[in-house]
């Protein structure tokens, strides 16, 4: 009887030590996590979107820009989600558009693709298609495909090269943790 209660005694007053320990071991390892999210920082801007398309046909484009990235050192990723109209004057077509594309390095190709519907304002198709381009200093650059899925024959561009400037209207940085954001510029 001596043995159990001795055993007892002893597992009661060594298990709230134990748990102590694993409680203070785990926050170390938690700091060490919350340090290195801190660390991690990030930068977004968003703006007006101004571009120019030549294909067969002309197109000026007017619409709203958004790009974030991770900062760091070695192969920084961007990404950017675009939502604009374009408009032929002379063929009378207006096109809306949502685009989608990233880069991974800094001097590197940007790879994307798009939705959209096209309208001549008595017919309309509706198109998706994948994009190349090269962004720097704001501008990007990028040659496409239209592909048209309902109606072929709307005046839009199959194939096209486009430019476009995204004014930045609200550029700032945060990170994951919650940390006080940080604006850089706005206007």
């Amino acid at each position: 009887m001596k043995y159990w209660t001795g055993l007892v005694l002893m597992l009661l007053l060594i298990s709230p030590a134990v748990a102590e320990a694993q409680l203070f071991g785990k926050k170390e390892e938690d700091d060490k996590k919350s340090k290195k999210e801190r660390r991690k920082i990030f930068q977004s801007t968003n703006g007006l979107l101004l571009g120019y398309e030549k294909g067969r046909n002309d197109y000026f484009q007017l619409g709203y820009g958004y790009n974030w990235k991770k900062i760091r050192l070695s192969k920084p990723v961007t990404r950017a989600v675009d939502g604009f109209v374009e408009y032929n004057f002379w063929e009378n077509v207006l096109g809306m558009k949502v685009a989608y594309w990233q880069r991974h390095g800094r001097l590197k190709l940007t790879y994307g693709g798009h939705a959209g519907y096209f309208t001549d304002f008595d017919q309309g198709s509706l198109s998706i298609g994948p994009s190349v381009g090269f962004r720097l200093l704001g501008f990007h650059g990028q040659a496409g495909y239209n592909i048209l899925l309902s109606n072929p024959e709307i005046a839009a561009n199959k194939l096209y090269l486009s430019l476009s400037y995204l004014i930045p209207y609200h550029t700032r940085l945060f990170s994951r943790k919650g940390d006080k954001e940080k604006t850089i510029f706005r206007w």
